[in-house]
């Protein structure tokens, strides 16, 4: 990973934590996670510099463009998901979703995550979830389609996105 220097501010303390390296070893202060090469394939370092692309507002559209065309060669899905559930800031969370539809990756095995996703209290991040669920190609089974639909109508304060979810899961049922 680049060092601290070459990462953006807003990027340190969700994606990249802010870390005392002085106390990174002592056991009061963190429990300590190592990534690198021997828990990080080559493909997965690089998946996750790609991400970084994405979310940093420093990148040229260029950059991210590119960003998504290599995540898309890579079928980085199920990196992506793990970046997307580990995000804290939503912002952050929601350019990540909407990496799954500007990819144009096949993410119909998450679709519980993107249903829990809507659901969730960031505009930003309902909207792209619901963006991701409506560009699915892929069957979604009748059984998936009914709990999801239940999941969504127990939603506390329900978005416009959660309304138009449970519009289009209704009409994949009825088809």
């Amino acid at each position: 990973m680049k060092n601290k220097e070459e990462i953006p501010d807003d990027l340190l303390g969700d994606i990249v934590p802010e870390i005392n390296p002085e106390k990174l070893f002592d056991e009061k202060e963190y429990a300590t996670l190592i990534i690198g090469s021997e828990g990080m394939s080559k493909k997965d370092t690089n998946n996750a510099d790609l991400l970084t692309l994405l979310i940093s507002s420093k990148s040229t559209r260029e950059e991210k463009d590119e960003a998504l065309i290599q995540l898309k060669e890579n079928k980085a899905q199920d990196f992506i998901m793990g970046a997307i559930i580990k995000t804290k800031k939503p912002e952050h969370k929601a350019l990540l979703i909407s990496a799954c539809w500007e990819t144009g990756l096949d993410f119909s095995k998450h679709f519980h995550t993107f249903i829990d996703l809507i659901g969730h209290e960031n505009f930003a991040v309902s909207i792209e979830a619901f963006t991701v669920i409506q560009e699915m190609e892929t069957e979604i089974e009748p059984d998936l389609l009914k709990k999801a639909l239940t999941i969504l109508k127990k939603v506390k304060t329900p978005s416009l996105s959660v309304s138009d979810v449970i519009e289009l899961i209704t009409q994949r049922l009825n088809s």
